[in-house]
């Protein structure tokens, strides 16, 4: 039954579970989110109300579904040998049933055509709501229309929410044009990880000098780290370097022969793990300090 109910998110633009959410994604189908506390003129929400602010008539389907079960049981009622052209509605034709809750029994509405359809009363009222609305609430407090930012919003220019600009890096409609310090840090982000991923790319060749076996395609998702040198730029993967480091034999002097690097010699006494590898020394810096800002306690040798 819930597929049969508009999905209320959907209505807004705000739906993020796509194809997979239990209710209808179609316009035709009825909203069943209407708020009751406005129709009867007590919503303390306002414009924030999570439900629908519609005026029903009496017509709706509300008065309709509730007059089928009377419908329902005068027809049990109704003698088997009525004329034809006589139905349940007629008073003359049911012993037993009373004139008035016959009256009570009849609906509003005599009209065959469909309540809900995407060219109700109702749609439009809800339409004509929500535009009204927009025009009392400040640009920057709307929020950006997630069918927007993935490129195909199906309200169009009727859309409650703000529809983006788009992003030059991730190419989605999702920079709110009345929020320049959100836009800001979006733009910032999106280059970080765009960067991120383009080192991460180039850095899929890199070798260790020790093993000769590239970093990122070891067998195990430890070992798929760069051990990096503070003072050198021999690239060796993170278990390599630390045996290395680790085995000593007696009388062996530990910063010539261990803490030295493999490969041209110069002393480093820092090993610094990273799942990407440098090709500038700015490069080089950033990661250093990315991974001094993650410790826990600062280390007062770390400089």
């Amino acid at each position: 039954m819930s597929k049969r109910v508009l999905c209320k998110f959907f209505a807004h633009g705000a739906c993020l579970k796509g194809d997979h959410c239990e209710f209808s994604h179609d316009w035709s189908n009825a909203p069943n989110n209407v708020c009751t506390y406005y129709q009867k003129g007590t919503c303390a929400y306002g414009s924030r109300c999570r439900y629908e602010h519609v005026k029903l008539s009496r017509s709706q389907p509300s008065a309709q579904s509730s007059a089928q079960p009377q419908q329902y049981l005068l027809s049990s009622f109704a003698p088997t040998n009525a004329p034809p052209g006589m139905g349940a509605h007629n008073a003359d034709v049911v012993p037993g049933i009373s004139t008035e809750y016959l009256a009570s029994s009849r609906p509003y509405g005599t009209s065959g055509r469909p309540a809900w359809n995407h060219k109700s009363e109702l749609q439009d009222a809800l339409e004509i709501d929500d535009m009204v609305e927009l025009n009392s609430v400040n640009p920057a407090d709307r929020s950006i229309c997630a069918f927007a930012a993935g490129g195909n919003c199906p309200r169009g220019e009727k859309c409650p929410h703000i529809h983006g600009d788009l992003c030059p890096t991730c190419g989605k409609h999702c920079l709110h044009p009345f929020r320049p310090q959100e836009r800001e840090e979006h733009i910032e982000t999106c280059e970080n990880k765009k960067k991120h991923l383009d080192l991460l790319k180039r850095s899929q060749e890199i070798e260790c000098s020790v093993c000769l076996e590239r970093v990122l395609s070891k067998s195990t998702t430890a070992e798929r780290k760069f051990g990096i040198l503070s003072e050198c730029d021999h690239a060796f993967c993170v278990s390599c370097i630390r045996n290395w480091r680790g085995s000593s034999s007696f009388g062996m002097d530990v910063n010539s022969a261990l803490r030295a690097c493999p490969i041209c010699r110069k002393l480093s006494y820092f090993v610094i793990p990273s799942v990407i590898w440098y090709f500038t020394k700015e490069e080089k810096e950033e990661i250093v300090d990315n991974y001094k800002s993650k410790l826990r306690l600062a280390c007062a040798y770390l400089n």
